[in-house]
């Protein structure tokens, strides 16, 4: 690999030799809060309303299939009652056939005509019927239930298995979506949770979700959960013990942790001023600043930038930044 002096010299020549600038970052408390920040912002207890009860709030909603039955007390003539020869008459129990809830909200009841259901919980619309019916039925009842929650779901994406999941009053978890779908069949380890909510998409390793109970956060209807199988790795260079590919899991790996891995420094080889990470970071994960730096020189939105950041290990805080 490229030497001490030949990576703090990286962007003298690139004009001459038509090599892309890399981002030389030297790694201190401020790079390592910034680390961390950019770390946080991705669980997701930071997502909005994600400390909240529920979200699923019980209403009807355009695309829900409800089945509505009416009674009426004896005598009961409205919805087909009977009178005997007495003329006493008996109570009657109608099930209207199962509706959908259309484009405009609505459903059908028979003598009422066209009632608004969106957005309401089936107590008000319950409320509504009788209201309705009061002065042509005699001492109206009814009930309303949802048959069919096709407005309120999530997505579970896996990997041969991926289904829509109804939300319910159980205020159903991110962990609930994950074994409505059969769980995992790779290693957990290996395996990173993607929740999409909106336009805003957050990743965490599987292990740090279970680990963590605040990140199981109450679901939403129009969430989308992928989980998806993604083995890590780092590649170690130069004078280290072993010059080789290793894995990771997918919560991440401290850079002492790495170094360990690799066997540590050779003594007679190695310049402890010299320990560099190679990475490409996303340009939106730059502050403004460093966007307007970055876009001057081509780069834009969807790319990534290649950054170098430089660990002293003669430094004695160093050890307590990796």
């Amino acid at each position: 690999g490229p030497s001490y002096s030949e990576i703090l010299a990286s962007n003298e020549n690139t004009a001459e030799t038509q090599l892309p600038e890399v981002n030389l970052i030297k790694l201190d408390n401020i790079t390592v809060q910034n680390l961390y920040q950019e770390q946080q912002s991705q669980r997701f207890s930071g997502f909005d309303g994600s400390m909240g009860v529920g979200g699923y709030a019980g209403t009807v909603n355009v695309g829900d299939i409800l089945e509505i039955s009416i009674w009426e007390a004896p005598p009961a003539v409205l919805f087909g009652g009977t009178f005997s020869a007495e003329g006493q008459g008996n109570g009657h129990l109608t099930q209207l056939p199962q509706q959908m809830v259309n484009k405009n909200g609505t459903v059908t009841v028979p003598f009422i005509g066209n009632i608004k259901v969106a957005g309401k919980t089936p107590e008000v619309i319950q409320n509504q019927i009788v209201g309705a019916l009061s002065r042509k039925a005699n001492q109206p009842q009814a009930l309303v239930r949802i048959a069919n929650n096709l407005s309120s779901d999530v997505t579970v994406i896996r990997q041969g298995n991926s289904i829509r999941m109804p939300l319910s009053a159980n205020n159903e978890r991110i962990l609930d979506a994950v074994a409505a779908v059969g769980g995992t069949s790779e290693n957990i380890e290996d395996v990173t949770v993607r929740l999409t909510r909106g336009n805003k998409v957050r990743s965490m390793a599987f292990e740090t979700l279970i680990a963590d109970p605040s990140q199981n956060i109450t679901l939403r209807s129009g969430d989308v959960i992928a989980l998806m199988n993604t083995p890590y790795s780092f590649t170690g260079l130069g004078a280290v013990g072993n010059n080789q590919q290793m894995r990771f899991s997918s919560k991440g790996i401290t850079l002492a942790e790495a170094i360990g891995k690799m066997g540590g420094l050779i003594d007679e080889r190695s310049d402890p001023r010299g320990v560099f990470v190679f990475r490409h970071i996303p340009f939106t994960q730059l502050d403004y600043t460093s966007q307007a730096h970055w876009r001057e020189k081509g780069y834009y939105e969807g790319m990534d930038i290649p950054t170098v950041y430089q660990v002293n290990l003669l430094e004695p805080q160093s050890m307590f930044l990796l």
